[in-house]
């Protein structure tokens, strides 16, 4: 009996059955990594629980995840009539540097619950990194007025809304900054479409020490979720907010309450990297200062890299958007995390 021929089209189909599992089985080997929980360490912000851009996915049961990480930013804002030292009138001027190691710890309890907690070591004082942002900006790059004012300097100075002198109480110096603990739950997995959402409920402990001493219980909630746009993006979104039981912080009034987004794109271009795009905003954090600003927002470049199984290195750097006084100038950020 003489068999027939299979067609183009039937050999076609069987080779593409069969590339199917092992295109899907790539896919699946290198699952979204981003966003690199960047937090927010302006001068005035580090003594307060802020909300970081976080992925919605949870770690397996009886999966841990140890990170840790540094930030170092300087952190330079000011609303006078002119720049300078010696301006008729100043409404406020927040000069300084700050580094950030933080150690945090996330185990996987469910498939739809996990925990963490997270630890920083705070550092903030004049620092060094004034020159080097003079000389970034005479390369073209936008400019605050930096070069007429004293360089690496520690300061926090203004105005309140009566005009008042602001008396800021901190300094600088090294101390342990509040415990973070957060519980993760997932709300919704589809599969099919790939849609993940998470809800995430975070408390900061008054730990504090030396010049970071002080301020009570704070609050936070976040929404946060993620959709893959093919097989190389991700895209991921964020709302929530914060509350903080002590408004008054080192001679600083504080907003009770205060909103925070993000949403963020990542690209893996290769097996093993991810490269990621964040933009983060929040809502006001300083009262009763003349002329602060209301709203603070971010510009976040990244990358991820798989060093080995269960090694992921992080690291980047963040800018202050156009005209904005109230946030990092300049930071980089690096961090490892290993899962085990």
């Amino acid at each position: 009996m003489i068999r027939p021929r299979p067609s183009r089209v039937s050999l076609a189909a069987a080779a593409l059955a069969l590339a199917w599992p092992a295109a899907t089985l790539r896919a699946q080997a290198h699952p979204r990594r981003g966003p690199i929980e960047w937090r927010e360490e302006w001068l005035l912000a580090q003594p307060r629980l802020t909300l970081p851009a976080t992925r919605p996915d949870l770690l397996p049961p009886g999966r841990l995840q140890l990170r840790v990480d540094l930030d170092w930013g300087n952190d330079f804002g000011w609303r006078q009539n002119v720049a300078g030292e010696s301006p008729d009138d100043r409404r406020f001027l927040v000069d300084g540097e700050h580094r950030s190691l933080s150690v945090g710890l996330r185990a996987g309890l469910t498939r739809r619950l996990e925990v963490e907690a997270r630890l920083p070591v705070r550092w903030r004082g004049g620092g060094l990194m004034d020159g080097v942002i003079d000389w970034v900006h005479g390369l073209g790059f936008p400019d605050n007025g930096r070069g007429f004012f004293l360089r690496d300097q520690l300061r926090v100075r203004g105005r309140d809304e009566s005009f008042l002198p602001l008396v800021w109480q901190g300094g600088s110096g090294t101390g342990l900054g509040n415990l973070e603990l957060a519980l993760r739950g997932a709300l919704l997995r589809r599969e099919a479409s790939g849609w993940a959402l998470s809800g995430v409920a975070r408390a900061a402990l008054p730990t504090g020490s030396g010049t970071f001493a002080g301020g009570g219980v704070e609050v936070g909630v976040q929404l946060v979720g993620a959709h893959p746009l093919g097989t190389a993006f991700d895209a991921y979104f964020g709302l929530g907010g914060t509350y903080y039981t002590d408004v008054e912080l080192q001679g600083v009034a504080y907003a009770r309450s205060r909103a925070h987004g993000f949403a963020a794109l990542e690209w893996r271009p290769g097996g093993r990297w991810s490269l990621l795009l964040q933009l983060e905003a929040a809502g006001r954090l300083v009262e009763a200062v003349a002329e602060y600003p209301g709203f603070q927002s971010y510009l976040r470049i990244g990358a991820l890299f798989e060093v080995s199984e269960g090694w992921t290195l992080e690291g980047g750097f963040s800018e202050g958007l156009s005209h904005q006084q109230a946030t990092t100038d300049f930071g980089i950020g690096i961090g490892l995390r290993r899962e085990f």
